[in-house]
């Protein structure tokens, strides 16, 4: 009964199924996890559902307290990895690389979660991203977080080619920013641009 419930929101285009994007048959994929796809709706569901009772006794501000402090964690980081999905594909479009990805979507197992991850199918190359929506820079631990957390991501090991991309809302410490400078298999991405030798704008 349940599966017939999940086929027809996923019918109606409210609810999506995903795996992990290096699962080679997703539709047998036992990994699979179900997500709201419209953003309005899972806001309607995270934030004003829980406070019905505050609204509906007019007691908005309250309401509006509880929204506020957990919107940025429980929300918008969430939307912001959608918007850098998006964004890697007009990287892609632009050849921020020397390939082009086939595949991109998350990756997870019982201990990591990667935010992006994106692949060239008939090739050897794989980009790693993260996505911080915080108010702070984003330093060097984030990458070393993401090199080490790609070693548990099983695909084409000992053959492929790794590259790295982060994306921060709020811009680079300026020691992630040099090591940047020295690397060509990382990319660094802020509303402020691209910070290590091409210039890609966030807007």
């Amino acid at each position: 009964m349940l599966a017939e419930y999940l086929k027809t929101l996923i019918n109606l285009d409210i609810l999506e199924r995903e795996v992990p994007v290096t699962e080679e048959n997703p539709e047998k994929s036992k990994k699979g996890l179900y997500k709201i796809k419209d953003n309005f709706i899972l806001f309607w569901f995270r934030f004003v559902f829980p406070n019905l009772n505050y609204i509906e006794s007019g007691h908005v501000q309250l309401a509006m307290q509880k929204i506020r402090a957990n919107l940025a964690d429980a929300h918008i980081s969430y939307v912001y990895e959608d918007i850098c999905m998006e964004k890697m594909w007009e990287l892609n479009s632009a050849h921020a690389w020397d390939f082009y990805f086939d595949k991109i979507g998350r990756w997870w197992d019982s201990h990591t979660e990667i935010d992006i991850v994106a692949m060239d199918s008939g090739g050897q190359d794989i980009i790693f991203g993260e996505c911080k929506y915080w108010s702070g820079r984003t330093g060097r631990s984030v990458l070393v977080s993401l090199e080490q957390k790609a070693r548990q991501v099983c695909w084409k090991n000992g053959m492929r080619r790794e590259h790295f991309i982060l994306f921060a809302w709020n811009g680079f410490t300026d020691e992630l920013t040099a090591l940047a400078k020295e690397r060509t298999d990382l990319i660094l991405i802020s509303e402020r641009g691209f910070e290590n030798g091409k210039v890609f704008k966030s807007g």
